[in-house]
């Protein structure tokens, strides 16, 4: 869904902003505290409900304001509001009808954001990158959100049994129910996980000439013994039941970066690593439905002008709304071809001025 325009209250250091959009790539520009950021970020707070930078409410309200509100109107006439209060309730409007589910607001418009965080794919631990596949397959696979939700009910019970020293007996029939999920989730994260990396790997030679690839672990079996998960259950309950969780099933998922580069951590500039994530997260992007809104912050930082030219070629080619945050504008302009581009200038909160080029 392309937003043709925006309004945004109170957020951050934005006290009142006004926006129309290009269908396609809008740059904004700015120093350091402009409200580059909190402007994307106004944005995901539309797709989501909540800050890619924060969960509190209190530091995205201006200071002395009591809430923020943001609005948005789409190319089809459909509108999304969002109004967060520091002493209320949180409210969302769909097309003006009240929205109290995060799933359906996340459909009305899928986002992906580029952040400093995206190095946390490679730095922190399988959580994040499992995040990533829940990421892509709530928005291509309509029951994966309910199947993992009943997939964590039972975690929870067998754990809670686990810290009761409860015997395996006791355990069994959630045993039964526990596997039974996970193989479904298994089967869904493998189908999807397979058109994502043919995905990935039609995109990366486009991107940059530096070769990897990925690989999905299940969460059990990683040694590929053929064991079924039912039966690591069984010989694992023991040490399950003195480390009082569950050691193995989907929640331990992971993917797996291998190639000559497999230690990309410590092989790899920041720069390297930075655009094979972006092709890893576009690549997502490419299998939704609907066409995806991409917020890149900061979008210059660590990547070379060789890197970066490539990234503009190609995201000016494929279908979606970008918004890409920079300090100078002229690196981004020097890349892309002015056709289709809208450059806005921001400081200190206040829209300076709008170039637009159609």
């Amino acid at each position: 869904m392309s937003l043709t325009e925006i309004h945004i209250h109170h957020l951050r250091n934005l006290s009142a902003v006004r926006l129309t959009l290009h269908p396609h790539i809008n740059v904004f520009y700015g120093a350091n505290g402009s409200g580059k950021t909190s402007l994307l970020e106004a944005i995901y707070l539309l797709s989501t409900g909540h800050s890619f930078r924060t969960r509190e409410i209190s530091p995205l309200v201006s200071d002395g304001q009591p809430s923020l509100t943001v609005f948005a109107r789409s190319m089809a006439e459909g509108s999304i509001s969002i109004q967060k209060s520091i002493s209320g309730p949180t409210l969302v409007k769909l097309n003006n009808e009240p929205c109290y589910s995060s799933s359906e607001l996340a459909r009305f418009l899928p986002c992906q954001v580029f952040y400093q965080d995206i190095f946390q794919i490679i730095d922190a631990g399988p959580s994040v990158r499992r995040s990533l596949l829940d990421w892509g397959l709530f928005h291509v696979k309509q029951s994966y959100h309910l199947l993992w939700k009943d997939y964590r009910r039972v975690l929870k019970q067998r754990n809670a049994l686990l810290r009761q020293k409860a015997n395996q007996q006791q355990c069994a029939p959630w045993d039964t129910m526990l596997v039974s999920l996970a193989n479904e989730l298994d089967s869904m994260r493998t189908a999807y996980f397979s058109s994502w990396i043919q995905s990935f790997q039609a995109i990366l030679p486009k991107l940059t000439d530096i070769p990897c690839s990925v690989q999905y672990y299940k969460g059990w079996d990683r040694k590929g013994s053929g064991k079924d998960l039912l039966t690591i259950l069984n010989e694992q309950f023991t040490l399950d039941t003195q480390r009082q969780y569950t050691m193995y099933g989907p929640h331990h998922a992971d993917i797996l970066f291998e190639s000559t580069l497999l230690k990309a951590k410590q092989t790899l500039s920041r720069g390297q690593q930075k655009i094979i994530l972006i092709a890893l997260k576009l690549a997502q992007s490419q299998l939704l439905i609907k066409p995806c809104t991409y917020l890149f912050d900061d979008m210059t930082a660590e990547l070379d002008i060789h890197h970066l030219g490539r990234l503009m070629d190609y995201i000016s080619q494929i279908k979606g709304q970008f918004f890409l945050t920079t300090i100078d504008p002229d690196q981004l302009q020097l890349c892309a071809d002015p056709a289709g581009l809208a450059v806005f200038a921001l400081e200190r909160g206040r829209l300076q001025n709008v170039s637009r080029e159609t």
